[in-house]
């Protein structure tokens, strides 16, 4: 992952100038054309985005690719799969079913409990077109906190499950987990075989056998003489010729893009890549179990929160130096300059507001849902003195960037939430009260309390609300009235 760590320290350091700079000229004086285009990539969703980069790379020779995560960057996989068998994935006729229709239509044949069943189609809505869930996504994540069945001994079940379906290794972090899965579900590999898919693929290239059997004898008299070396699964495994020549031919005999054959409906898909990761620890090495009670934070001064931006499915890309020494292409070196600065001025704003956002929600991502405070665009825009406009860009509906915690992936617009006023003065959000009007219901679910009664619990604990409210906020939580319940 390609991620630049932002501290939420920064919000009130040297991030904000160049915003503030930026957006001062653009109030000042008539936008340029490269400020219509930063603020242009700012609203852009990634997706768009590196349509965009790609589009920039290929009319400008002045920018190059430096890195490219959807470019599959395991040499391996190109150059010991067999001709035929790309050939075969390339001329694969288009299917209209699609890879989550597939997998759900095997998942509801399963015996599996309510849980296991839920638990199986969020892993399905949130593979990618590959077939992956990405290194973005930990699929911890996608545990439902009412679910207290689902745990991390059910999500390996499920996650088992569907490698065993149709098409064997799908649901895996890279293409290259894919192929160990593809393996071990067939139960036929050789030691030697499964070591080398265990993240040792770069031993396998050059692809010839001679020149891998050396790669591996090099590699397990590097790994014996550190001084903490373990055993590994083939220093008892003649390496031979024959061997490495096996496992050669049964590898490209797997297919690293199990999921071609399907097509690829983004609205059948939840997969979204985070555009802003969150990760929780204490001031002194990482959490652990002692840190959780019932899946939640313990509260503590010594946590704190590192956010990063992540670049996700964005190509990394970088000017050619040459040009700028070339008089009659300058104008390349300059264009490719100034798409790269309004690259950047895109993610230290997701950054500042990712940083904002955290500081301002602080209880919710230490919690989780029914914590989230009262928090408008235009109070986030004055945190970070930047426009209300800008943070309408980020958090836009229809290309909003995603926030990625321990309870999930979100939109940033899931954020912004309305107040009501409390009896002690103080506001509290909307999503808190649709929370507690859940849990309300839930707990006097045969009392079916209609929405005048669950007005007057809400008034009784504090919370000035009206009936209409409450209905409005019942619906939205798609829970019957009480006559249906």
């Amino acid at each position: 992952m390609n991620c630049a760590t932002i501290s939420i320290e920064k919000i009130a350091m040297g991030i904000t100038a160049n915003q503030n700079q930026f957006q001062t000229d653009l109030q000042l004086q008539k936008m340029s054309q490269q400020q219509i285009q930063t603020l242009k990539y700012l609203a852009m969703g990634s997706k768009d985005l590196r349509e965009e980069i790609l589009k920039a790379v290929d009319n400008n020779p002045a920018l190059e690719i430096v890195f490219d995560p959807f470019e599959i960057n395991y040499k391996n996989s190109q150059k010991i799969s067999s001709s035929d068998n790309q050939n075969i994935l390339e001329q694969t006729e288009d299917k209209t079913e699609t890879l989550q229709q597939h997998l759900i239509n095997q998942v509801n044949l399963e015996k599996l409990s309510e849980d296991e069943h839920s638990l199986c189609i969020a892993l399905i809505q949130n593979l990618d077109k590959n077939g992956c869930y990405g290194s973005m996504l930990d699929p911890v994540t996608l545990l439902d906190k009412n679910r207290p069945q689902q745990n991390k001994k059910m999500l390996s079940k499920c996650m088992d499950l569907i490698h065993h379906l149709d098409p064997v290794g799908v649901c895996c972090k890279t293409p290259e987990e894919s192929l160990l899965i593809q393996a071990q579900v067939k139960a036929d590999a050789s030691e030697l075989t499964l070591f080398l898919l265990n993240n040792h693929l770069e031993l396998l290239v050059p692809p010839v056998s001679a020149q891998v059997q050396k790669n591996i004898k090099k590699y397990l008299e590097k790994w014996h003489s550190q001084s903490f070396a373990a055993e590994t699964p083939i220093d008892n495994i003649p390496i031979t010729i024959e061997e490495v020549q096996n496992s050669i031919d049964y590898i490209r005999n797997l297919n690293p893009h199990p999921a071609a054959a399907f097509a690829y409906d983004e609205n059948a898909s939840r997969f979204n890549q985070p555009d802003v990761v969150l990760t929780v620890e204490p001031q002194e090495g990482y959490l652990s179990e002692d840190d959780f009670e019932n899946g939640k934070i313990k509260g503590t001064d010594k946590i704190w929160f590192q956010v990063k931006y992540a670049s996700g499915i964005l190509p990394e890309i970088r000017l050619n130096p040459v040009y700028s020494k070339m008089p009659q292409n300058k104008k390349y070196f300059v264009e490719g300059k100034e798409f790269i600065q309004s690259l950047l001025y895109r993610k230290n704003t997701i950054a500042l507001q990712g940083c904002a956002i955290v500081a301002a929600q602080k209880k919710f991502f230490l919690e989780g849902k029914g914590n989230l405070v009262p928090l408008t665009r235009r109070q986030l825009a004055k945190i970070c003195n930047i426009h209300e406009s800008t943070v309408s860009r980020m958090a836009n509906k229809k290309n909003s960037k995603y926030i990625q915690c321990q309870w999930g992936i979100f939109p940033a617009d899931y954020f912004f939430t309305s107040g009501i006023d409390t009896n002690n003065g103080k506001k509290i959000s909307s999503e808190t009260i649709k929370s507690k009007l859940s849990q309300i219901i839930e707990a006097t679910h045969n009392a079916n309390l209609s929405d005048s009664q669950l007005t007057q619990i809400l008034n009784q604990q504090g919370i000035k609300i009206a009936r209409r409210t409450v209905t409005k906020y019942r619906t939205q939580l798609n829970i019957q009235n009480s006559y249906q319940r």
